[in-house]
């Protein structure tokens, strides 16, 4: 899992001028949208290893919100 305490990977591979979309476990709305992306990825013939690593991340982000009252995006 990725945190700002240990890195961020993605960041590392991308471009420095592409465009990137964060979802934060505070966004109530996340752990839903990882879902529905882990969804999509199946429908995509995306390998089984990273589509149980996307909805990890979802688990993850419950758990979070579970600890931490969530809110709405600003």
């Amino acid at each position: 899992m990725s945190t700002k305490r240990n890195g961020v990977p993605e960041y590392e591979k991308a471009d420095l001028d592409e465009p990137l979309f964060v979802l934060r476990a505070q966004d109530r709305l996340a752990p839903q949208v990882v879902r529905l992306y882990a969804l999509v990825c199946t429908t995509h013939r995306v390998g089984p290893e990273k589509v149980e690593s996307v909805r990890g991340v979802a688990d993850q982000m419950d758990a979070w919100q579970k600890l931490h009252p969530p809110k709405l995006p600003d």
